[in-house]
Order: structure tokens, then sequence, then C-alpha cells
């Protein structure tokens, strides 16, 4: 700890000191670089007015020459050349000529007299030109002068205009910027030991510098960045580079009176040379300063730590000690430090008191606890770990515990102790333990190492919880949503087959009208009369598969009325009993009393026989089948527990056999249409399909108990009413007539809406076809109230059956209808068909039972 907290105010006082000096550096450099680049831009601004004034000078001495020169100078050349040798004074100015030009561009005159160029046209000469157009006092970009070869010169000029402004002569100065003595002692001016001036005209030309090989000279775009932002108006300082790579502190500013560029360039090495001295001796002095911070610190520390030290060796010895009196630590001080000693003894003095206590607690808490040492052996079980098992803690300690054990688990039990015991790693196991009344229970048990005071493995401490309870909720839960898929698969499969039973009565309906169109019109001893039977019968077949298909999907349309199930048994009981063969014993136990349903007894005896054959088949060595009736209450607790109904008074109808009986996976299946465990041509996997469809079609429930080799037992339950049943007379057939009135039919499905159109007008009724419903509305409202009767169909595109009628009854109330459906009947209310089932007609259709249909609604 001495270390440490030597090393932290170390530390502290090294951070405190570098953010400090930092800091102070940081102003510092920031003060000094701002102060380098004012004062530089206050020695630009200098220079840039002594070259600005300079300017001045040259263009007031040409414009004060040029006035003693008369308009008529460049006509009498020996007048302007004695005048222009006179002016000796100029030479200070312009160094290297005087020139002038006649307005045409021609050399009138010049000084020195020695120029060979008197009489040479110069109107091809840039300053020439722009004095023509501008008519004003022009300073020329450098060119080289034809009589100094690569010379660098700048050309001053001034117009001469007589009376009439008109432009009589050119005045022209120029210098050489070589031999210029203001420039050159510009140029070479030395800002330190390294910093220059330097000149550039507004096309990049360089003008002055140190480096007279760079005179005359352009900087091409991006090559002098500073050049290239002062040329967009940028004027001030800024740090960048040279040509030649060295960083520079560079300052710009544009002439007043040329637009040129003068700046003044300063190493940076050179300029900042003050702050980076500074930094060495902040550095060094902040170096020096945490050494003599470490050096003071170090034995101030030592002496501070003096006695948590001897307290840190009394803690290390601690183990060691075997009374109290020699565990309890030495005060050596009244600091935090004594104060910390005199604490630890009263906590272990606590401890001693307290661990009785502690003891105490586990022995009563409702948990089971154990614990274990570091040979792996129990050595401790609490008062309610002995109450569950109802042993004796002799009889626990050690490996004792595990006997209680379910002899399945013990294997996994002590493995996975054993194992995690060996790694020193925390474990939890569920496995059954034997309770006091003899049953076993499942248990949760969670095992955690610890250490003892000296930080060494010392053991485990595990709680176990009982969990049989909740488990049984799980298992109960997972049944209960088993159910519920069960029953919403059944429900999708059951909407998939009532729609592939629509569109197949469609197509029966069409093959047995034009049947038995053509039946009615062969004679009887004709030769296809046979076959035309044949598809009959063979479309008779299809239709009650469909029958099937739509019970299973509970579309059927179903005749439901107050029936006794006693009844319909009895009255089915000798077709079973026919059915049974003799080595299977059938036995009928039917209720004491009458069971009122509401049902349709031809279904119920359809589920029935379907229920018996598959008990027969299942019984090919011999058995018993059993069919019985019984009252049953179904109470709220049955309808938690099996996930279906609702409580009320069922019939029940048991259905039993001691066949093969049938696994969990085919069970689960026993209700999927063409799922069938027969032999191929034995089954169609319709059957008990057929019985699902038909009980739920009927608000029953079914369930299936079975096991292999102990034989099956089926349970509907159907709800009681308390009406008596009834008993239904035979129907007897009348004759078919026919009829003159006017019907509308209306059929989406164009074979069908042909072959009815046929049938009708065949029996003399005059047939207007629609399409769909609100072709029908059309129709019926351009037929002018001459329809009689409507025969149309419920499920169409755009507007249903249903829909269509309610539009006609709006403008034409009451008229007479006749709905067709293969599929749903549920949408055909007893508002729309008035309450008489006459009004209704199921597909396929049968021929006669329509016509007839027809003319007795037409009739009344």
């Amino acid at each position: 700890m001495k270390t440490k907290m030597t090393l932290a105010v170390f530390l502290l006082v090294v951070v405190l000191m570098t953010v400090s000096a930092v800091g102070s550096f940081l102003f510092f450099e920031k003060t000094f670089k701002e102060s380098i680049s004012q004062q530089q831009a206050v020695l630009l601004d200098s220079l840039a007015a002594q070259i600005d004034d300079r300017i001045f000078d040259f263009t007031k001495e040409l414009h004060s020459l040029s006035s003693r020169l008369t308009a008529d100078a460049a006509a009498h050349p020996e007048q302007a050349q004695r005048l222009l040798d006179t002016e000796q004074r100029k030479h200070a100015f312009f160094d290297n000529s005087l020139f002038l030009f006649s307005a045409s561009g021609h050399l009138v005159a010049a000084t020195p007299r020695d120029l060979n160029f008197i009489g040479m046209d110069f109107s091809f000469r840039e300053y020439y030109q722009e004095t023509v157009k501008r008519g004003t006092t022009y300073i020329s970009p450098p060119f080289s002068s034809l009589q100094k070869h690569s010379r660098p010169i700048i050309m001053f000029t001034v117009p001469i205009f007589d009376g009439n402004r008109a432009l009589a002569a050119i005045l022209s100065g120029s210098i050489d910027l070589r031999e210029q003595h203001f420039l050159r002692s510009l140029a070479a001016l030395k800002l330190g030991k390294k910093g220059f001036l330097s000149l550039y005209d507004n096309r990049r030309n360089v003008l002055m510098h140190p480096d007279k090989r760079r005179v005359l000279r352009q900087d091409p775009p991006g090559t002098n960045p500073m050049l290239d932002r002062a040329l967009q108006g940028f004027q001030g300082t800024a740090e960048t580079m040279t040509r030649t790579g060295i960083p520079v502190l560079r300052s710009v500013k544009r002439l007043k009176s040329t637009g040129w560029v003068l700046a003044v360039s300063y190493p940076i090495e050179e300029a900042y040379a003050p702050v980076y001295a500074a930094r060495n001796y902040f550095i060094a002095g902040s170096f020096g300063a945490g050494l003599l911070s470490l050096c003071l610190v170090w034995p101030f520390m030592q002496y501070l730590t003096r006695p948590l030290v001897s307290f840190t060796r009394h803690l290390e010895e601690l183990p060691a000690q075997a009374g109290l009196a020699q565990k309890l630590a030495p005060v050596t001080s009244d600091d935090e430090i004594g104060q910390m000693a005199r604490t630890f003894n009263r906590m272990l003095t606590e401890l001693e008191r307290s661990a009785d206590f502690y003891l105490t607690l586990f022995e009563n808490f409702p948990t089971m606890i154990w614990r274990a040492g570091t040979d792996g052996k129990v050595n401790y079980f609490n008062r309610t770990w002995l109450d569950f098992t109802g042993r004796e803690l002799a009889d626990e300690l050690g490996d004792g515990w595990a006997t209680g054990v379910h002899p399945e688990d013990q294997e996994y039990c002590l493995k996975t102790y054993r194992n995690a015991f060996g790694q020193r790693a925390p474990f939890q196991m569920q496995y059954r333990l034997r309770h006091n009344d003899g049953g076993y229970r499942w248990i949760i048990d969670m095992g955690r190492p610890f250490n003892g005071l000296d930080g060494r493995f010392a053991g485990y401490v595990g709680t176990c919880y009982d969990v049989t309870d909740r488990l049984q909720a799980e298992e109960e839960r997972r049944a209960l949503e088993h159910q519920l898929t069960q029953s919403q698969k059944m429900e999708a499969i059951g909407t998939l087959t009532g729609g592939i039973a629509h569109d197949f009565n469609n197509i029966l309906t069409a093959i047995i009208g034009y049947s038995t169109m053509m039946q009615v019109q062969l004679e009887e001893d004709h030769p296809l009369q046979g076959k035309v039977s044949e598809i009959l019968r063979a479309s008779e077949r299809a239709a009650n598969l469909t029958r099937s298909l739509l019970a299973y999907s509970r579309k059927q349309v179903t005749n439901p009325a107050p029936v006794g199930l006693n009844a319909i048994l009895l009255n089915l009981e000798v077709m079973l009993r026919r059915l049974i063969p003799e080595h299977i014993d059938f036995r009928m136990e039917l209720s004491g009393e009458e069971l009122s349903v509401l049902a349709d007894s031809g279904q119920i005896e359809q589920v029935v026989m379907n229920l018996a054959v598959n008990a027969r088949d299942a019984m090919a060595s011999g058995g018993i089948l059993s069919v019985a009736t019984d009252r049953i209450i179904l109470n709220q607790e049955f309808v938690t527990a099996h996930g279906y109904g609702l409580p009320g008074s069922y019939a029940l109808i048991t259905v039993a056999d001691t066949g093969v009986g049938m696994d969990q996976k085919t069970r689960d299946r026993i209700f999927e249409p063409f799922f069938t465990t027969k032999e191929p041509g034995k089954g169609t996997g319709l059957g008990l399909a057929m019985v699902y469809g038909i009980v739920k079609q009927h608000s029953g429930f079914i369930n299936c108990y079975s096991e292999l080799g102990h034989g099956t037992v089926f349970r509907i339950y159907l709800p009681l009413i308390d009406l008596p049943a009834r008993s239904e007379s035979m129907k007897i057939e009348e004759p078919v007539h026919g009829g003159e009135e006017t019907l509308l039919l209306v059929e989406d499905d164009a074979v069908i809406r042909d072959m009815v159109r046929e049938l009708l007008q065949d029996f003399g009724y005059r047939v207007i076809t629609a399409v769909d419903g609100v072709d029908a509305v059309d129709k019926f409202q351009a037929a002018g109230g001459n329809v009689a009767m409507i025969i149309m169909d419920v499920i169409m595109p755009r507007m249903n059956g249903r829909d269509a009628y309610r539009a006609i009854s709006e403008f034409s109330p009451g008229v007479k209808v006749i709905f067709m459906s293969g599929y749903t009947a549920d949408i055909i209310t007893d508002t729309l068909t008035m309450g008489d089932p006459r009004h209704f007609v199921s597909k396929p259709i049968k021929i006669n039972e329509l016509l007839a249909r027809v003319r007795e609604l037409l009739d009344e």
C-alpha cells in the first residue's frame, strides 16, 4: 500500500504539474504566435506603403515630364530628343530609358540617345495597346527588354492628347527590375537570418525575390498556396511551405497602386524559436519537479503506513491463531488505522457471539440446506431437510443422503455432484427424493463452492427446493397447448376440404344434370340407357364422397331435429350385427332414459357405423365391441382439464373395443382426412375425419383413449335438449310438371348455367340468365316485372346471391327465390328463405327435386 500511495501521490503531482505546464505553454505559444504574426503584418503594411509611394513617385515624375511636351512633340523629334536629354534627373527613377512614341506606336525619341530603335514600330507591345485602349496611365507587367536581352523591364506610360482629345503621343519610362536600386534594396532586405520579401504581379510573375533566377518567372497555380489565396482577395498571415519545402510564416498584401502581391516569408523554425526554447524549459522543469516530489513523498508515506503494515501482517497470521485473545489485533495508534483495528476486534467478538445465531437460523430456514467439507462428504443438513426425508441426521451424513434418491436418478445425481466438486464449479441438478410419506418428489438441488477466511476452498453449500407441483402444472399446460394445436389444425384442414367440396359439387351438378336429361330423352330400351345409369350411379357415389368431405368441414347442410339417441341406436342395431362377425362379441348398453338431442339422425347413424367398422377391423382375432349411451354433466373442472367443451348436460355415446390400439403418434393424426393405417385399397382415410366434422357440426366434442395392445375408446358428447324426440314420415315423390313463367337464372359457372337453363326450357319455362349478382340486378330491372322467380347461386364474384337478392327486394319486395349452393348454407338465413327450407337447394342438384320445388313455389 505504501508503494501504491506513493505512486498515486507522485502521479497526481505529475499530472497536475503537467496539466499546468501544458496549459501555460499552450497559452504562451498561442500568444507568441499571434504577436509574431501581428508584427510581421505591420512590417508588411509598412513595406507595401513604401512600394506604393515609390510607384506613385514614378507616375508623378512621368506626368510632370509629359506636361512639358506639346501635342505636336511627336512631329518634332529633335525638339523632343533635346527635352528628354535634359531630363537627367529622371534617371534616378527610370533607370532604364525614357521613350516617346507617336500615336501609331513608332519610337520618336529616347534617352539614352545611343538606342538603335528610333523609328521602330512598338505598337505590338502590350503597354502600347493597353494605353491606347484605356487612355490613362498604365503600368505594364514585366517583359524582356530588346536593348538588354533577357532583362526584366516594367514600363510606365502616359498618353498625350491634342486639343480635340485625340491621342497625339505616348510618353513612357522603364525600369530594370534587376538594376532598380529601390527594389534591389527591398529584395536584399533580411528578416532574421533567412526571412525575405517577394513581389508578384497579377499574372503570377515574380517581380522581386532574393533569388534573381526567380525574377520574371511564374509560380504556376498550386505551387504557391498563399499567392493563390492573395489573388482571390485574401490578405493576412498563415503558415505554409516554400517551393523548396521549407515551412514558413508568410504574410501577403495587395498593393493599392497596381494590385501586385507583396509577401513576407519568415522560416517557422526561426520565427518560433523562442516557443521551442520555452517548451524545453517547461519539460525540464516538470521532470525536475516530479523527481523532487517523489523524493519527498516516499519517506512521508512510509511513516504514514507503518501502523497499517503492522495490522496487515496480523491479518495474515490470523488463521493460525486459536483463541480469541490471539486473534485480536494490536492497537498501535489513535488515528484511523488504530480505529480500524479496534473495530476489527469488536467484529471478531461479535462473530463469535453470532455463530450460534446463524446456525439456529439455518436450522429453521424453510428451504432445505446442506454443507459439505473439502473431502466431498456432507457434514450438515438443516432441520427442513430432515423433516422432508423423515430420517435422522446420522443417517444422512456423508453419502447417506444418496440412499433417498430415486434409483433411476442416483447415477446421474452422484456423477453431477462429483464432477462439479472436482472442478470446484457451481452446479444445479433435478432429481427425485424420497419424501417422509414414502413417495418421491421432484427437487432442484443447487450447490456453490465457498472459501474460508484464508481464501482457500473450504467446501460446498447447497439449497434444495420442492418443484413437484410446478412440474405437474407445466405438464398440464403442455397438454392443453397440444389439444389447442390439434384443434386449430383440424379447423384449417376442414376449411381446405370444404373448398374442394364446393368446386366438386359444381362439377357433379353438371354431370348429374346432363346425364338425367339424356336418360329422360333416350328410350327405355336404348343401348345407352345402361351406360347413363352407370354414370348416374358413379355420380351418386361421388356426391356421397362430397357429403363426407362437407360433413368433416362442417359445411354440409343438415336437417337437425329433436331425436332420441337410444331410438337411433336401436334402429341401427340390426345393421351393426350384420357388419360384426361372429368372433366379435357385440354389446349394446343404452341409458335407462331417452336422451333427446338436436341432430340429423342419418349423420349420427353414419358416425356410429364408421366407428363400429374401424373397431371391427382392429379386432381381426376377435374381441369385444360395446356401444353405450348415458347422461353426463360436464363441470368447469372437466372443461379445464380437457381443454374443450362448455359446462352443462350432455348425452354421452361410448364406442369401445379390445383391439390392437394406437400409439401417441397415430392418435394425433386419426382425424386428419385421408390419413389411414389400413392397407392400400381397404380405407380412404375419410371415416374418422367425417366423424369429427359431424360431431363438431352438432356442437359436440369427441375424444379418443387408446394404447397399443389395450384397445380404443371413443367418447362423443352431444348437448342435451328438453324437447321430446319426434318421428318423420316418408315423403312420396309426385310427378314433375313444367310451366310457361319467366325465370331469372343466376349462376357464375357457365356449364351449370347452360345445363339448368336447357332443363327449364325443356319444361316450357322462359329463362333469363345472369353471370353474377350485379348482372342479376341489371337483368331483373330490364325485365320490367315479368320475372316470376329467381334461381340464384349463393357464392358468386362481384356480388354474392344474398346481397343480390336484397338489392332486388328493395324495388320488388316478396319476389320468389330459390338459392343454390354446394358449400355454405350458413349465409342463407331464415330472413332470406322466409323460414321455409324449400327456398334452398343444395348441390349437386337433383333434377326432379329442383323442378318440383320450382313448380310448388310458383303455384302458391
